[in-house]
């Protein structure tokens, strides 16, 4: 399959053309929130490379062996209100 411009989803390098966050992940110093132990929150509109970049970084770091690093989409929980139905569709997210 030949290569294209992917505006509906996360960006594969294998599949699709797009601008590498390498360089946004070497600029924004996140060895330091590694370090330190911080919590941080990626937030930014539609569409700006999010679960693009976030998968890039789980890349690295696991290549890297400083840590290990997981991705886990709780979009599923969107729809529901109750902290108690909402917590086993997350650990779900987890397992898969």
């Amino acid at each position: 399959m030949a290569r294209f411009f992917n505006t509906t989803g996360p960006c594969y390098p294998e599949r699709h053309y797009f601008l590498p966050p390498n360089a946004r992940l070497r600029q924004s110093n996140l060895d330091r929130y590694l370090r330190d132990e911080l919590f941080w929150i990626l937030h930014a509109p539609r569409q700006t490379g999010k679960t693009t970049f976030l998968q890039t970084w789980m890349r690295e770091l696991n290549e890297s062996g400083k840590a290990v690093a997981c991705y886990v989409s709780v979009e599923r929980c969107q729809g529901i209100a109750e902290v108690e139905k909402s917590l086993p569709a997350i650990c779900e997210a987890i397992r898969h």
